[in-house]
């Protein structure tokens, strides 16, 4: 029970470290790409369409929330500084500034002189909701910009969920880290497999839980070394032992069906990599506290004991001669005994 658990225990570490990696290598991939700027363009975009969109961008508040961001997206050709996040508040204010829409007439005239299309038949959508009143216009539209951007949200969890199992396949290949010839490793060796165990009780016991990726303006220099310090010190000190790499492969043995039990194993690093750290570190932890508590203490025997009582035999009278003394006998045996006889007197 233990070996097998101590075997599970170094797998879901493995499981671990690599999640950790593959986090810390989307988080810079998303403040390099600027996804979360590209993903509210797009958004953005999609509303008030392609060209009110470089528009918007231009104006001069959207411009200052832009200040000091590290998103950057190339937008027509020209590479934009983008805020990673807007309010609803800042979005129709933006957009009515941009219309020159301060009061009622104001909105009438800017619907009527939109050009056909979705845009005009939603802004007379809107207006018809509203009755005109500028105030609830300008409320219709920050609830349309929410609704939206809930989508939107949605759509960029599922592509950072694609980035995460595109990475892990390829943390898998570069490392050669597949789960069936981990496990090998781990079940015909349990001098191996504890000391991984080993050395997942320590981590899980330092180390803080992880959190979720920050994919909104992660700290490129701070990504950077915690990716140097997961490969250098906790995925270098398991290569040699669970054979990760390709400095141990005997290429001799590399048939199709060595290729094939690779590209399965591959497939379930990166299925489970696409877990997430959180998920992996929850499951260490409980398996070493499992491991930590042991088998349960087995019980005794239970044994039967049964008492016979017995009877004393009764004592005997022994009888000696040479002039010793004897026992006299009980009155009880007195009693047993029967009456001697009276002897009868001869007649005359």
């Amino acid at each position: 029970m233990i070996a097998i658990l101590s075997t599970i225990i170094g797998i879901v570490f493995v499981m671990l470290l690599f999640s950790l990696l593959a986090s810390s290598i989307l988080e810079l991939i998303a403040g390099y790409l600027s996804l979360r700027g590209q993903q509210l363009i797009r958004a953005i975009k999609g509303m008030i369409g392609a060209g009110a969109t470089d528009d918007f961008i231009s104006h001069p508040f959207f411009q200052q929330l832009a200040a000091g961001s590290k998103e950057r997206t190339k937008i027509n050709g020209k590479k934009r500084a983008l805020p990673s996040y807007l309010g609803a508040g800042t979005f129709s204010s933006i957009l009515l500034d941009m219309m020159e829409i301060d009061n009622r007439a104001d909105l009438e005239a800017a619907i009527a002189g939109l050009p056909e299309g979705p845009s005009k038949k939603l802004a007379q959508f809107l207006y018809r909701q509203t009755n005109g009143e500028l105030i609830d216009f300008k409320k219709k539209l920050e609830d349309w910009f929410n609704e939206v951007m809930d989508r939107a949200s949605g759509a960029y969890k599922r592509t950072s969920q694609r980035w995460l199992v595109g990475i892990g396949l390829a943390l898998a290949v570069v490392f050669n880290a597949d789960v069936i010839n981990i496990y090998h490793s781990l079940s015909i060796n349990s001098t191996l497999s504890n000391m991984i165990a080993d050395q997942a009780t320590t981590f899980v016991n330092t180390q803080p839980a992880p959190t979720a990726p920050n994919l909104d303006n992660p700290d490129i220099a701070e990504v950077k070394q915690k990716v140097s310090a997961l490969v250098n010190d906790n995925i270098a000190a398991l290569e040699s032992p669970l054979g990760l790499g390709w400095s141990t492969v005997d290429w001799q043995q590399a048939d199709g069906k060595w290729w094939l039990y690779k590209i399965i194993g591959w497939l379930t690093t990166a299925l489970g990599i696409s877990l997430g750290a959180t998920f992996w570190f929850e499951m260490l932890r409980k398996l070493v506290s499992l491991r930590a508590s042991g088998p349960p203490p087995s019980q005794p025997p239970i044994t039967t004991t049964t008492i016979t009582q017995t009877t004393p035999a009764p004592s005997q009278t022994s009888v000696s001669t040479g002039g010793a003394l004897t026992t006299a006998p009980s009155d009880s045996v007195l009693e047993s005994l029967p009456a001697p006889k009276k002897a009868a007197k001869p007649k005359k």
